[in-house]
């Protein structure tokens, strides 16, 4: 039983460790390309679905996990609206919003 619980314990301080480095990268988070954001948010997501954090760890994940989320989204929108065709029309340059089929 004394073993259970300080590997409960081990498992808890680490679990700590990780949010914080997570809620730390919080600010930096804005800076993340796409790739990065997504590639973070699926690795929150594979902690998650372990299940071997505190209610309040996994929290703490789940709200960064949000975050990148929102931010990916933003990314993809700003994307799409940078997608645009240039159609070159007698010698001058025309932009057209692409329209995804």
């Amino acid at each position: 039983m004394a073993r259970t619980r300080k590997s409960s314990e081990e498992n808890t301080d680490v679990g700590k460790r990780q949010m914080s480095d997570l809620m730390s990268n919080s600010a930096d988070s804005e800076k993340l390309g796409f790739e990065e954001s997504l590639e973070e948010l699926e690795s929150l997501v594979e902690k998650l679905e372990r299940g071997q954090m505190t209610l309040d760890e996994s929290l703490g994940l789940f709200e960064r996990g949000m975050k990148l989320a929102r931010i990916c989204n933003q990314k993809l929108s700003k994307a799409e609206r940078k997608i645009e065709i240039l159609i070159e029309e007698n010698g001058n340059l025309k932009t057209e919003t692409f329209i995804e089929e």
